[in-house]
């Protein structure tokens, strides 16, 4: 029995020193500035460079605004998503289909910067909050109110994936700052819920379980991952889901009061279109407010290309949505152009 009680001893003592290491030394230790991934040095050269302080950092990024004087011009703010996310890198081809070639460049402005920890931008990403991105996107949209050539009146913000969910709190928090937003493939659930979201799709399509099957695995899985990476935060990942695991929206979505766009995708194995609409009514049990609109974008996957659940091939040739393309240039010329 004392044999027992020593070996229990140890193996806590042991979890408590690498839990330890694992929170406190090994985040000051090892985690350095994030090399850019292939990134797409054009995009370097588009608009114009610039940078803006949010709290002790400074972000940075590019401006593309018509080159005409003496006009104010309104500007979207674009929030890429989670991870290493990068609008010169894992983001070029979106934003270049998606926004560059579909909506009227003469007449709206783009401002695309990286997150914290991410290219030239301070910081560290995966030890920042939800809230503190969109304070981060707050203060980008302060920049552009020194600008001459900016609306300061028609400032908005678009994101995706994660950046949808920051989408979801810019809104709730600096009414003041934006006249509206369009979520892309920003659950209206919790993080832990899009977490089960996500295993539940693989063990559907690498595993061919049914939806049951693969939901009563997911939901386990996610617990073994929050348990393990609250402990164990070593990789960057792990450290933004210790950061991040208990975010839900709902208070959030309450208090907007500007015109939201919920754009959702057919195909989206990440953020079940179904899942967003349910949880939108155990939110809104009356109904939708008048400023809330939501779009699913048929045959769409999560990046809003067209293909199907599992699909598992190269999406080099890959149409994004011309539906997608359509509803983004409907709402800014609803909101931003009239």
């Amino acid at each position: 029995m004392k044999m027992i009680k020593k070996i229990l001893i140890t193996n806590i003592l042991i979890i408590l020193a690498l839990s330890l290491y694992a929170n406190l030394v090994h985040n000051k230790m090892f985690s350095l500035r994030n090399e850019l991934l292939y990134p797409d040095t054009t995009f370097y050269g588009k608009g114009i460079p610039i940078s803006f302080k949010s709290g002790k950092y400074t972000l940075k990024g590019n401006l593309l605004v018509p080159n005409t004087s003496g006009r104010k011009f309104p500007v979207i703010i674009f929030i890429v998503g989670s991870a290493k996310s990068s609008y010169t890198s894992n983001y070029t081809k979106f934003l270049n289909s998606l926004f560059e070639r579909s909506l009227p460049m003469d007449s709206v402005a783009l401002l695309y910067f990286d997150k914290r920890g991410i290219g030239q931008s301070e910081g560290k990403w995966f030890n920042t909050s939800f809230e503190e991105r969109a304070a981060d996107v707050k203060a980008a949209a302060d920049y552009l109110k020194t600008l001459s050539n900016i609306d300061i009146n028609k400032i908005a913000v678009v994101g995706h994936s994660q950046g949808g969910w920051i989408v979801q709190l810019c809104l709730a928090k600096y009414p003041e700052t934006f006249v509206g937003g369009i979520s892309m493939a920003g659950p209206t659930f919790s993080v832990k819920t899009q977490l089960i979201n996500d295993y539940q799709t693989k063990f559907i399509c690498a595993k061919k379980l049914d939806s049951a099957q693969a939901n009563h695995k997911a939901e386990k899985s996610v617990t073994r991952d929050l348990v393990f990476t609250s402990l164990f935060p070593f990789t960057e990942n792990w450290k933004q889901l210790k950061v991040i695991k208990k975010f839900e929206p709902g208070n959030y979505l309450k208090k907007i009061k500007k015109p939201i766009l919920l754009m959702f995708a057919e195909n989206d194995g990440l953020v079940y279109p179904a899942w967003c609409v349910k949880e939108l009514g155990n939110v809104f049990p009356y109904g939708l407010p008048y400023n809330f609109d939501t779009v699913i974008i048929k045959g769409a996957n999560h990046g809003f290309m067209i293909s199907s659940l599992c699909y598992n091939g190269s999406f080099k040739t890959i149409a994004y949505s011309d539906d997608c393309k359509k509803a983004i240039l409907k709402w800014t010329r609803q909101f931003l152009l009239k």
